[in-house]
């Protein structure tokens, strides 16, 4: 059987990223196509694939999302006619790939497009400055949702990763037949940062991911501050020099930021922190389970993913969205011995990396019987 990988971008290694990893562990010989591929981003497990992108889209590359109209086209022009089977990863363009009349198509959906849906606004914000530049957006998110909703029938199977996930799937496209999949977490990675764990001189909770605006780690900041609890940032993004602004000078300030800390650093993080602040509306979040899996709970907004996995009382805390006042008296008389946490053997039997792919493949299983 032909197979073909469809990823939107390999510009960074996230989430998403370690979600096709795992999905390339099935078909080893399969190229994967994609716009953009940064292989200083990308680990081995990628970089020693073929991958196929456009040619002379690569200068392009950092500012993408300006590209979104064109996007479809870009997706649609890739040559997948003689696969028999295509499996994307998507949160942008990538379910929409054109398969051959014969091929099936199963999509792991992170996200129908945010940028177009319901996170809209977040985007065009920063551009409100710019003359005529809201309208012609909308124009373009309006032609956008019109493609976004007509290209979902090119897939034949859907998994999503939250329930969160599954309605808005069954809101924008009509779609009652996709399946809730929670994406595969490093079980023995994360355990063995449990195992290790030590006692901290300063106590400290943990905000990290993407720095970008919907992910809320402004409320995080001025909960800390307000709580006089030490908070560490961990990531990068657009939104760092603002959160940094916020934060106030460094050496006066309950604020410490970490850039990029490498695999070492993100676990011994995880491990040591009293508490994961998840402040932001999340499709899922596999930072929570990770954290989990580390010993360390989570306190989350009442919202979105989080609610598929945090249980008060045994896995973290929830707090109404955007609630400052509710995430600050939590931070304030949080005690980390209040929280139960589920063995290791517990979350590996919801979010190990084997029920994943016994999912997936059971899939491929009725779309290509035999295969």
């Amino acid at each position: 059987m032909r197979v073909a990988y469809v990823h939107d971008w390999l510009v960074s290694h996230r989430g998403g990223e370690k979600v096709l990893e795992t999905l390339l562990e099935l078909y080893p010989a399969a190229p994967v196509y994609t716009m953009f591929h940064d292989a200083r981003r990308m680990p081995e497990t990628i970089n020693s694939r073929r991958i196929i992108c456009p040619r002379g889209l690569w200068p392009f590359r950092r500012i993408r999302k300006a590209l979104l109209p064109i996007l479809p086209s870009i997706m649609e022009s890739f040559p997948l006619q003689d696969f028999d089977l295509i499996i994307s990863t998507s949160s942008c363009v990538a379910k929409g790939v054109i398969p051959g009349p014969y091929a099936k198509h199963l999509c792991y959906l992170h996200s129908p497009m945010r940028y177009v849906w319901d996170q809209r606004f977040e985007y065009i914000g920063g551009l409100k400055r710019i003359p005529l530049a809201s309208p012609l957006i909308q124009f373009a998110s309006s032609q956008l949702r019109t493609w976004d909703v007509a290209s979902q029938h090119r897939v034949d199977k859907y998994f999503v990763n939250s329930t969160f996930v599954k309605k808005r799937t069954e809101k924008y496209y009509g779609r009652h037949d996709a399946e809730v999949l929670a994406p595969p977490i490093e079980m023995v990675r994360f355990s063995n940062a449990r195992q290790t764990a030590r006692i901290v001189a300063e106590p400290y909770f943990l905000a990290a991911g993407a720095l970008v605006s919907y992910k809320r780690f402004d409320l995080a900041i001025e909960a800390a501050q307000r709580a006089g609890v030490q908070l560490v940032v961990a990531g990068d993004g657009p939104y760092l020099s603002h959160l940094r602004s916020q934060a106030g000078p460094k050496g006066r300030s309950h604020i410490r930021f970490e850039v990029r800390p490498n695999d070492q650093r993100w676990d011994s993080l995880l491990a040591h922190a009293e508490a994961l602040i998840f402040p932001g509306i999340e499709d899922f979040g596999m930072i929570a389970i990770e954290s989990m899996a580390a010993g360390t709970p989570v306190i989350a907004a009442s919202q979105g993913g989080a609610l598929d996995f945090i249980i008060p009382g045994q896995t973290g805390l929830l707090f109404p969205p955007n609630d400052l006042e509710s995430l600050t008296k939590i931070m304030r008389n949080f005690r980390a011995s209040s929280i139960d946490l589920p063995s290791i053997q517990s979350l590996e039997t919801l979010y190990g990396k084997s029920r994943f792919l016994n999912r997936i493949s059971g899939a491929i299983q009725e779309l290509h019987p035999g295969a």
